[in-house]
């Protein structure tokens, strides 16, 4: 093994130690609100695009950055809750937030969002994501973070554009 690959082992724990710290901690209610959310970003996605989404939480919940963990850091909660990090949380009043809150197992694709968001939490999905942080939909959004230096552009998944932002 050479020294870099050595290096980025130690800094970088492996998918399966990254994974197993989510099973760990993940409470019950987290699959919960990790699928209401998958389900309200990205229905219309399909199934690639709610599983990016899902993925999007989990590697905020697993980054290093500080501003993903608060004082009151509650894990993937925390992550989702944070303020204005997820646009279906930016209006109570909304339709889509009141169609995400709402939503029972009856509906078809909140139920595919539970399943999606228990495969997550116990690691039975891989990251379609390359890691992305962030994610938005171009033809609804221009955020001011996508031109940041600190951020890489990393694939699209159906309507949304996903971007790594650096540690």
């Amino acid at each position: 093994m050479s020294n870099l690959a050595l290096i980025k082992k130690m800094i970088q724990p492996t998918l399966d130690e990254q994974t197993l710290d989510i099973i760990i901690k993940a409470k019950p209610k987290d699959k919960e609100i990790l699928a209401r959310t998958i389900f309200g970003e990205a229905a219309n996605q399909g199934e690639e695009g709610m599983i990016a989404v899902g993925n999007v939480i989990l590697n905020r919940y697993r980054s290093n950055l500080p501003k993903y963990k608060t004082k009151d850091f509650e894990g993937i909660k925390s992550v989702i809750l944070k303020p204005y990090a997820f646009t279906v949380y930016n209006d109570k009043k909304d339709e889509n937030y009141n169609r995400m809150m709402s939503a029972t197992k009856e509906n078809e694709s909140y139920a595919k969002a539970l399943d999606i968001a228990e495969k997550l939490l116990t690691g039975k999905l891989k990251d379609n994501t390359d890691g992305a942080t962030h994610y938005f939909n171009p033809d609804e959004a221009d955020p001011y973070w996508k031109d940041s230096p600190l951020m890489t552009p990393l694939k699209k998944i159906g309507n949304h554009s996903f971007y790594l932002e650096a540690n």
